[in-house]
């Protein structure tokens, strides 16, 4: 499973997070490199969607849409 740029990107809002509100200077410096580290990720993640062909990106947002549905309940 391919991780995607929405979850890369929300890894790296919560170390950004972490870091912010550290008190130990150590574990702050962890947490941003962590967060840097989440943002290189994404970035390859959005490159590696766009070198997708249509009917890929086609799956993903059906897989997308069903993952919606199994969250709220909507199943059908």
């Amino acid at each position: 499973m391919q991780i995607s740029a929405a979850f890369c990107l929300e890894q790296e809002r919560l170390q950004r997070e972490k870091a912010e509100n550290e008190p130990l200077e150590n574990r702050k410096k962890i947490a941003l490199n962590a967060a840097k580290a989440w943002a290189a990720e994404a970035l390859v993640a959005e490159k590696r969607y766009g070198k997708q062909s249509p009917l890929e990106k086609a799956d993903v947002a059906i897989a997308a849409e069903f993952a919606a549905e199994a969250e709220s309940g909507e199943a059908k």
